[in-house]
């Protein structure tokens, strides 16, 4: 309720219209309007009664303004970027990169951005109201937004193929923000050129502030001819969601067992009781998951806090010593597209106790597809086990001279001790079905995952399945953990008070006292955190099965690159596009380690393929 001081009420336009001339109230009020009438006659009846009626209207219009201010202001997790950022050397920047069979103009570039910020409006808004102690920040409309600010054209050197762009990415992520403009950013490359038949390609970033992955892909697609199917795929998502929550559904769409049940749901007699009974079931399950769950988590938490422990003092980096403040330059790279058909392969062959085991007695074509009920594994289970491989590899293959002195070696004696295996942040969406909203609606937690216990090409087929199911064990401990989902809320809360992750916020009016504690205090803490793992690790699903169009242009590749953590440590990013997978890496460009993100790139080629040749192995024998 909006409520002033004296005997004059301060709602202009709100309350006018619901009193007539002799001041008597027509219509319907609401309760907040009851009361607001109601303590402004106690107050003109004056007395201790009249004091404490002024009192409480004073004090009404004081958490009315507070409560549409803290309306106004962003999530935690949107915040924490700026507070994490401002305190640490971390840039929250998400990135994406297209290469176009045909030439896409700075025009057709416009249009798209502009029909983008139609139905996305945060892209035309700045952030505001940054580091207050006890309220968030605040997106605004830009009074001054020029799209001409945000889009550029740029030709690269010849040949201007692949390396040429990757050098241009890595310049282009490691730019500061101007936080008095909206945060993202378009390049197109006119010129670019590849053995794929690419005649352009453009590259694109946006501050995390703006949105989490699952909101920046969701606001990509929306500007190409993948938009119809997109709306289609999402509010069909939020339906069934809403639907079986309601039991409004076909029993076979819960679980293919209950098929059977699909003729009730036809019949006028029975289905409003098959209605109760399956939403009865969907509670039900969900309870139960939620009861699983919490056992799991307790569990999660003593695994993770464990190996944490065990390694958060003694992380080797992928990139050469900083002995001082971080390098400002990055470099990027990207693999080339695997066939998802490959990566069909490993699960059909790795998945189940044995190599082979799910595909056993499956006809040699439908081979591909075999799926076993007992330790079936994922795509991200394959690529996980990959990726582990791959940057083993590459830290034991560090020079001595990227050791970091005595201590860099006493860490490599103690890989051949100790348990060593690899931190990876890994984002956990929360994000409901069919929520098109700009919003951090994501998580993350760490995962430990160990390399293969044979890293050379003769790795046999039964130790990639053993390194397979291990991972795929961290993975699973992950997604049935309640802990990520914990974390979420708990940090969405600390947006109405920044203080608690930043405490030299208090110290906003003595601004000598607030970098003292910023410098020893709060900028340590955040670069240790952020340096207590290796890599940051997404998976986006873009269009699984065809290529998708800009402006009537084909989308040859598509890239996807989440934010590095602290110093020597990468951002990684798988994604699913047309039939195909590939990774893309960011690291810091460190003189003694150049070329880390290529290097990763080719390990990951090669490693693959490794993997595919010994799956399609398992399939052939069992002929």
């Amino acid at each position: 309720m909006t409520i002033g001081n004296g005997n004059s009420l301060s709602a202009p336009g709100a309350l006018e219209h619901d009193v007539d001339d002799e001041e008597q109230p027509h219509g319907p009020l609401n309760v907040a309007h009851k009361l607001q009438f109601s303590l402004v006659d106690l107050e003109r009846a004056g007395g201790l009664t009249g004091w404490v009626a002024a009192a409480l209207l004073s004090a009404g219009g004081w958490i009315d303004k507070e409560l549409e201010e803290r309306r106004q202001t962003i999530g935690g997790i949107d915040n924490l970027w700026f507070l994490v950022t401002d305190a640490a050397d971390f840039n929250p920047v998400c990135a994406s990169t297209y290469t176009f069979r045909g030439k896409l103009t700075l025009e057709d570039v416009r249009h798209a951005a502009i029909t983008r910020g139609e139905r996305f409006p945060r892209y035309k808004q700045r952030v505001t109201s940054v580091g207050r102690s006890f309220h968030g920040a605040r997106f605004e409309d830009d009074p001054n937004f020029d799209i001409n600010n945000h889009i550029r054209s740029v030709t690269l050197p010849e040949p201007a193929g692949k390396h040429e762009l990757n050098k241009l990415m890595g310049k282009f992520i490691a730019q500061d923000w101007d936080l008095s403009r909206p945060l993202w950013e378009l390049l197109l490359v006119e010129n670019y050129h590849d053995e794929d038949g690419a005649e352009s390609a453009m590259i694109t970033r946006g501050h995390h502030s703006l949105a989490d992955g699952q909101g920046f892909i969701i606001s990509q697609l929306y500007i190409t001819s993948y938009r119809d199917t997109l709306v289609k795929v999402m509010d069909s998502a939020a339906k069934k969601l809403r639907n079986a929550r309601r039991g409004r559904i076909l029993p076979s769409r819960l679980h293919r067992s209950l098929r059977p049940l699909d003729s009730l749901a036809q019949n006028p007699s029975t289905a409003p009781l098959l209605e109760v009974f399956l939403a009865c079931i969907f509670w039900l399950v969900y309870l139960v998951s939620i009861c699983v769950a919490l056992l799991w988590s307790v569990y999660h938490g003593i695994h993770q806090a464990a190996l944490f422990l065990l390694t958060c003092w003694r992380v080797d980096h992928l990139t050469g010593p900083q002995p001082g403040p971080r390098v400002k330059e990055r470099e990027f790279a990207s693999s080339r597209a695997f066939s998802m058909h490959d990566v069909k392969l490993c699960q059909s062959a790795f998945s189940g106790p044995y190599p082979g085991f799910a595909a056993k007695g499956v006809p040699k074509e439908k081979r591909h597809k075999a799926r076993s009920k007992a330790g079936h594994v994922t795509l991200n289970d394959v690529v996980c086990a990959v990726v582990a491989d791959v940057l083993e590899a590459e830290i034991v293959a560090k020079p001595e001279d990227q050791m970091h002195g005595q201590w860099g070696r006493v860490k490599r004696w103690l890989r051949g001790v100790l348990r060593s295996p690899i931190g990876v942040f890994i984002p956990i969406s929360v994000r409901s079905p069919g929520d098109w909203s700009m919003r951090n609606l994501s998580t993350g937690s760490l995962v430990f995952l160990n390399p293969s216990s044979n890293l050379t090409p003769d790795i046999s087929e039964r130790q990639i399945h053993a390194h397979i199911h291990q991972c795929r064990a961290e993975l699973s401990l992950l997604k049935h953990s309640l802990w990520p989902k914990i974390e979420f809320n708990v940090l969405q809360l600390t947006g109405q008070a920044p203080v608690l992750f930043r405490i030299s916020l208090l110290a906003n009016p003595a601004r000598h006292v607030k970098e003292w504690i910023t410098e020893h205090v709060t900028r340590p803490f955040y670069e240790w955190a952020l340096q207590t793992f290796a890599v940051v690790l997404t998976n986006v699903p873009g269009p699984a099965k065809h290529t998708i169009n800009m402006e009537g242009i084909e989308v040859i590749n598509w890239t996807a690159l989440p934010p590095q953590g602290g110093k020597g440590t990468i951002g990684m990013g798988i994604i699913s596009y047309a039939g195909g997978l590939s990774i893309a890496v960011a690291a810091d460009m460190v003189p003694s380690s150049q070329g880390t993100a290529e290097r990763i790139c080719a390990r990951f080629e090669e490693r693959f393929e490794l993997y595919a040749q010994r799956a399609r192995e398992v399939l052939n024998h069992l002929d």
